[in-house]
């Protein structure tokens, strides 16, 4: 593959594969989401997950870090969530500039009624794809995210 400037082809790269796959879950995800009449995001969700499964409340700093979201994103994500009940801040008893975010009974509710639709989801996605090319991929995708960091000012 030529990777020249002046006359390569971007669709023989990796990147608008991984591009158009991300984009096509996302609408899929959401859909299936209208389909069963729940209000919440792909990020929304991912926020439920990690608050349910951790079972306890997390610094927002921490919380941003584990999404992979920038502190302002998530602060705004944390807003529509706290107005919509789903999660409640509680101010740090050891310092009062951080906030723990803990998921609320409604948010637990939720997450349970949305848990089957995902792990369907998934099984969908992942359907006529063997064990092994799940392991290459993600030794591929592994690779990837590698060398981004790597190259990562």
């Amino acid at each position: 593959m030529n990777l020249d400037s002046d006359n390569s082809d971007f669709n023989k790269t990796l990147a608008p594969w991984i591009g158009r796959t991300a984009k096509i879950l996302n609408m899929y995800i959401s859909e299936v989401f209208l389909q069963n009449n729940i209000q919440v995001t792909k990020e929304q969700w991912i926020v439920l997950k990690i608050l349910f499964e951790d079972n306890e409340p997390l610094i927002q700093n921490e919380l941003a870090f584990i999404t992979n979201r920038n502190k302002a994103s998530l602060t705004r994500l944390i807003n529509v969530m706290e107005k919509n009940n789903l999660v409640t801040r509680i101010p740090s008893k050891n310092d009062s500039r951080k906030n723990l975010i803990q998921i609320t009974e409604t948010g637990k509710l939720l997450f349970l009624k949305m848990k089957p639709l995902m792990l369907h989801t998934l099984e969908k996605m992942q359907q006529g794809i063997t064990e092994e090319e799940k392991k290459i991929f993600f030794n591929v995708m592994t690779k990837i995210q590698f060398n981004l960091k790597k190259h990562t000012l």
